[in-house]
């Protein structure tokens, strides 16, 4: 006789707090880490210099695929990043036909200095936890940015 599936009221997701709760805390943590980049470039933005950093040169279609948006809206971040002078395009040397977009130093500058700034805001937050949260937090956040994780995530490269 085959045996009763757990339901979505006996999964261990019960037992924690409101799911819509904590991705709302969710929201509210990476909006406040955000606001606090320097430069004012938006998420999508600084995804896209992000990703080129760590895993350029690429194609247009490449970060564009690697990034999930369509080839046009793609373009227009590569234009903005391009004319704030953190990305150029280069030639391809596999193709003539082809350019290759690349960080400049810049671009790479920014980034560092953006994160820099971020660790320091969370830096200081976690420093009003007591330990015993603190490590809780931790440990917690990672347990489930693994879980969800793509496993082709890397931490933003440091040159």
């Amino acid at each position: 006789m085959p045996q009763p599936t757990a339901s979505a009221s006996t999964s261990p997701a019960s037992d924690t707090p409101d799911v819509v709760v904590l991705y709302h805390d969710l929201v509210r943590i990476t909006r406040a880490l955000r606001t606090a980049g320097r430069g004012g470039l938006t998420a999508g933005l600084s995804s896209a210099l992000w990703t080129i950093l760590a895993h350029g040169p690429l194609r247009l279609s490449d970060l564009s695929d690697r990034e999930g948006v369509s080839m046009p809206t793609m373009s227009r971040v590569v234009g903005t990043l391009e004319q704030h002078g953190y990305v150029e395009r280069t030639p391809d040397p596999d193709d003539g036909r082809a350019r290759l977009l690349v960080a400049t130093d810049l671009g790479r500058d920014y980034l560092r200095e953006a994160r820099s700034h971020k660790a320091q805001v969370l830096t200081t937050a976690l420093d009003q936890l007591d330990p015993v949260t603190r490590t809780n937090l931790q440990n917690g956040l990672r347990a489930l940015a693994d879980t969800l994780a793509d496993p082709e995530t890397e931490p933003i490269p440091e040159n």
